[in-house]
């Protein structure tokens, strides 16, 4: 199959991505708002004039009306609703779990979806509760599995679609181990994981994110995740950030029926409100005295249009959050609004460090900002205190975050990019020597600590900061201006490899592939023996061949432990320098 997900960019778990449709290409993480049919609220046709580009609608609500089936099976789903963004369909899972059953199987719903044109499609699983019943459970979760099987048998006829497959299991972990498992070998397009009822609408956020993280861990990284029924805007930052890539509701047009408000930190009744705080069009041209005064329907749609704004705006400022690197930052103001999110965070940053690390980037463009206690607790910030264990300096200065943090990092991330109350600028300067051994101790190995014995820096003649680091005179790297990380030149990269202990920071690459990389092609996942587990996004790292030589040097795109989740086209080091020369300069030069 074609690669049709590919990550761009990462921030916590977040992933900034592209998934590839029939449709189009969509940006994750993404809201897909649920359209009934049958209760049009805001119709696909507004929804795409608020910009909206994606909607889930129910598949099994079409099947069941004559009208429409004959519509949709004639036209198609994007002209039955009248959008032509990208149609996720629902197979009518819902339904099982509000009344118990549907007069539909499996394979009927599956192939309705495919004819009828749905971009993304879902088989007939069985939703459950957090408080079902355990033999129960162990029913749905055999059901799921047996409709899910049967989708795999029919897949060659599917062509097209994106399938999603969400495993079951409510709150009993070995049925959720299991039926994880088991839909990961089955190999769906697209990563489902459904959201406990009764827990949310408790908002018992710490229990839907023990489920999530569970499979999380067991599904492949390589694909999106869609996470079922989380539909208010003040959650999307914190599901986002432990790997949710998408999120469907119909929350926007229920809240509006009961005259619920929404905002990006909770909801508020229209009866509380004499100021809209909103300059959405539904906000800018009524007042709140004028919106109670409609009637019922038209107050309702109107709600229900401003929710649908809130939500895409919050969604739109998570990926630009995860575009800028200051996901972490916003997951902690949301959680400020909600007791319940705020107990979830500190839940998620204390029980699942080690798994929130792998996926978190080296360094990042922006800084840390202190915004309360659960600060200490953040991911990079763990590993940083971690790494910092293995660091022998005689001078240091103290930050309270980080405890003892060596001179020579006073310019490194994240140590020189953290704001903390109180805390001043630090006074004293590092020695080229300590700048080195520091940076290279604490980036790489402490092995390389040796390498600044005798290191001297060149600055920069306009802001006085390190730049380019040299050994007797030769160059062998430079200290990047906006995190103070340290960037090999492909002689630093050779005398790095004579010191750091295999398989620290390498990435093996395939014999038949070498020379192909040599010359400086992006190191496709498909390109790579082996990768040193401890490689996160972001992290600078040394290409070899199964001989330890070095054939280049690049960035991270992925993790270590995740890349050979991903797909065999999909990029895993960007190559920054390479030992020969690329196919075309060499054909200059042979002419």
């Amino acid at each position: 199959m074609d690669l049709t997900f590919r990550v761009r960019k990462h921030d916590a778990s977040a992933r900034l991505s592209d998934l590839r449709t029939k449709s189009g290409t969509l940006t994750l993480p993404e809201f897909f708002p649920v359209y009934n049919p049958n209760k049009p609220v805001v119709k696909p046709r507004e929804m795409k004039e608020i910009g909206i580009n994606s909607l889930i609608t129910n598949s099994y609500i079409i099947f069941k009306s004559q009208d429409m089936r004959t519509k949709a099976l004639e036209r198609g789903i994007h002209s039955l609703l009248g959008f032509d963004g990208i149609v996720m369909t629902d197979s009518g899972a819902y339904q099982i779990y509000r009344y118990g059953g549907i007069e539909v199987s499996n394979e009927e719903i599956v192939r309705f979806q495919h004819r009828i044109g749905s971009d993304i499609g879902s088989i007939l699983d069985v939703p459950m509760s957090s408080e079902i019943k355990r033999r129960n459970a162990e029913q749905g979760v055999f059901i799921t599995l047996k409709n899910a099987e049967q989708w795999a048998n029919m897949r060659d006829e599917l062509e097209g679609t994106l399938w999603v497959g969400t495993p079951q299991g409510s709150i009993y972990r070995d049925l959720v181990e299991y039926s994880a498992r088991k839909i990961r070998d089955l190999g769906f397009d697209y990563n489902g994981v459904g959201s406990l009822k009764v827990a949310l609408e408790r908002y018992d956020f710490s229990l839907q994110a023990d489920h999530f993280l569970l499979i999380r861990s067991i599904l492949s990284s390589g694909k999106p995740f869609h996470f079922w029924g989380i539909g208010h805007p003040s959650t999307f930052a914190f599901f986002a950030a432990i790997g949710a890539d998408s999120f469907d509701s119909a929350a926007y047009a229920l809240y509006a029926e009961q005259d619920r408000y929404m905002t990006p930190h909770g909801t508020l009744s229209l009866d509380e409100i004499e100021e809209f705080p909103c300059t959405c069009p539904v906000c800018s041209s009524y007042t709140p005295k004028e919106v109670k005064e409609l009637p019922k329907d038209k107050r309702k749609s109107l709600i229900a249009k401003h929710n649908l704004y809130v939500s895409l705006s919050e969604i739109r400022k998570v990926r630009e959050a995860i575009r800028g690197e200051w996901l972490w930052e916003l997951v902690q103001e949301r959680s400020r609004f909600h007791p319940q999110l705020y107990k979830a965070l500190e839940h998620v940053f204390k029980d699942y460090s080690d798994l929130l690390e792998m996926r978190e980037p080296f360094s990042k463009i922006s800084g840390i900002q202190y915004s309360g206690p659960e600060t200490f607790f953040r991911p990079e910030i763990i590993r940083a205190r971690g790494r910092l264990k293995t660091i022998k300096s005689k001078r240091n200065f103290r930050r309270a975050l980080y405890g003892a943090v060596p001179i020579g990092l006073k310019y490194t991330y994240p140590f020189g990019q953290t704001v903390y109350p109180y805390e001043g600028e630090i006074g004293d300067e590092p020695t080229d020597e300590e700048i080195v051994s520091s940076l290279l101790a604490y980036q790489y190995h402490p092995s390389l600590a040796k390498l600044g014995k005798g290191a001297s820096i060149r600055r920069s003649k306009r802001t006085g900061m390190p730049r380019e680091v040299l050994i007797e005179g030769m160059t062998i790297g430079y200290i990047r201006s906006s995190d103070g990380m340290f960037i090999p030149s492909l002689s630093g990269a050779m005398l790095m490899l004579k010191i750091l202990p295999s398989p620290t920071a390498r990435v093996v690459i395939k014999e038949r592939f070498a020379e192909t990389v040599a010359r400086g092609t992006t190191v496709f996942v498909k390109f790579v023996k082996s990768a040193d587990p401890s490689i996160r996004p972001r992290s600078e790292v040394l290409i070899v061949n199964d001989k330890d030589e070095l054939l280049g040097t690049g960035r991270a795109l992925l993790s270590g432990m995740e890349y050979g989740e991903f797909h065999p086209d999909h990029p895993f080091i960007a190559v920054r320098r390479h030992v020969k020369p690329r196919s075309e300069e060499r054909l200059q030069e042979g002419d």
